[in-house]
């Protein structure tokens, strides 16, 4: 019979392990009690503590076991155990209701055997990997759990967020470098021009226009004078109307008729000579209605406005071929100034007051657009016309008037506008060509400037 067993540390009395073994724990302080040979029977090898001693403890550091116990989920802490350490259902039973007891899993009094170094090193290794492969798996899980989550947000916001066109962000230039060039709807290809009365100089230039063969025509309002430039700008001749006459308008067709609206009439002219070519019909039973402007279309036919807002469309021969009245088909007082009409037999025409007037090939009123009977000059949007001059159609059907800052705008058949170009000059005088280059005559800066579209 082994002599009796007491605690070295605290002196406390101990049951001998059943099974044998070389050491045990006590279960009052938890110190661990070597066994001599004479206090233990040889041991059978790894039973209980041998298996599942290591395991234990380092298990209550595992936040899954320590998690089940809280939760008073033993049989679930018992699974874990045994799959982890291979320990038998009783075994695992009695490791779970120690741990749960607060008492130590090992060397837990009578009946709880020793175990070896060897068994304890390969269990306590078991463990390491179970803790660090548990430990692994959870942050794996938390990581996929966050990315989940912040993706869910991101694709919440986009929907949230509507799509937005990128703003154009224009840079200082470096040093030494060009400033950046910034699209625009046209772009100035060619001035020329400067104050005086001499060739190629301007003092009171309000109406311009160019023929079939790029022939420029500007009018001089005050004096009668026209002068003549080729395609480059050119000074090529002068010519004058008359200085008793004032000079409305210019028009040119394609073959080199010039033709001036003056005092009230409309005469034609060989333009690069000034050669006189007759006189234009007078609408009305005794002539008594006076004309505002000409526009020669593509037809031949010119399209000319007279006093009483009367739509008046002449041959080549200069004869009248139809009329209507603005007034009636509008249904309301307006007085049309300027005219310009479309290959198409479209004609718009101009009231510096309420704006732009279309009416079909047949005098049809379609509708208006840009004007208003009170423009605040300070507060005026995009496509509002404050004080316009004249008026221009392309050859893609849009619609240009010159008007004071923005010099021109830009609008569709249908009146909608579309930009604006020129700067904030005030321009009087405008014809477009065949290649769709604006020709504007800007009378305060006594120059004439040539456009070219950036905007197909």
């Amino acid at each position: 019979m082994p002599e009796a067993l007491k605690c070295p540390t605290c002196a406390a009395p101990l049951d001998y392990p059943a099974a044998g073994g070389a050491s045990m724990r006590c279960p009052y302080c938890n110190s661990t009690v070597v066994l001599s040979e004479a206090q233990h029977p040889s041991a059978p090898g790894d039973d209980l503590a041998a298996t599942l001693g290591p395991l234990l403890g380092s298990a209550t550091d595992i936040p899954q076991v320590a998690e089940l116990l809280r939760s008073g989920k033993k049989i679930e802490a018992i699974k874990i155990i045994r799959q982890t350490s291979g320990a038998n259902l009783a075994q695992a039973k009695e490791a779970v209701e120690n741990l749960a007891a607060g008492r130590p899993a090992i060397g837990i009094g009578a009946g709880v055997p020793s175990y070896n170094s060897a068994s304890a090193a390969k269990l306590a290794s078991s463990g390491l990997r179970f803790g660090c492969g548990l430990a692994m798996t959870i942050i794996l899980v938390v990581g996929i759990i966050i990315v989940l989550a912040v993706r869910s947000i991101h694709n919440q916001l986009a929907k949230a967020t509507p799509a937005s066109t990128p703003t154009l962000v224009v840079l200082p230039p470096l040093p030494g470098l060009p400033a950046p060039v910034v699209p625009t709807f046209a772009h100035v290809a060619m001035e020329f021009g400067a104050e005086g009365i001499g060739a190629g100089l301007f003092k009171d230039s309000r109406s311009v226009a160019v023929d079939g063969q790029g022939h420029i025509y500007v009018g001089e309002y005050s004096d009668g004078r026209i002068q003549v430039f080729d395609a480059q700008g050119k000074f090529i001749a002068v010519w004058s109307i008359g200085r008793e006459r004032y000079m409305q308008n210019l028009a040119a067709d394609r073959h080199g008729t010039l033709y001036v609206c003056s005092n009230g009439h409309i005469y034609r002219f060989e333009g690069a000579s000034g050669m006189p070519q007759g006189e234009m019909e007078t609408n009305g039973e005794n002539g008594e209605e006076t004309y505002m402007d000409a526009y020669a279309a593509l037809s031949g036919d010119i399209y000319a406005i007279d006093s009483g807002s009367n739509v008046v469309i002449l041959g080549p021969d200069g004869k009248i071929k139809s009329e209507f009245s603005a007034r009636d088909k509008v249904g309301e007082d307006v007085n049309l100034e300027r005219i310009a009409a479309l290959s198409t037999g479209e004609i718009y025409a101009l009231d510096r007051t309420k704006g732009v007037f279309k009416f079909a090939p047949d005098g049809r009123y379609i509708n208006r657009f840009g004007g208003g009977e009170e423009v605040d000059p300070a507060h005026r949007l995009p496509g509002q016309l404050f004080s316009p001059n004249n008026i221009a159609v392309d050859g893609a059907g849009r619609v240009y008037v010159s008007d004071d800052g923005p010099a021109i705008q830009v609008f569709d058949g249908n009146g909608h506008y579309l930009d604006s170009f020129g700067g904030e000059d005030v321009c009087f005088g405008l014809t477009i060509n065949d290649k769709n280059e604006i020709f504007g005559c800007f009378r305060n800066q006594h120059t004439v400037r040539k456009f070219v579209l950036d905007k197909p």
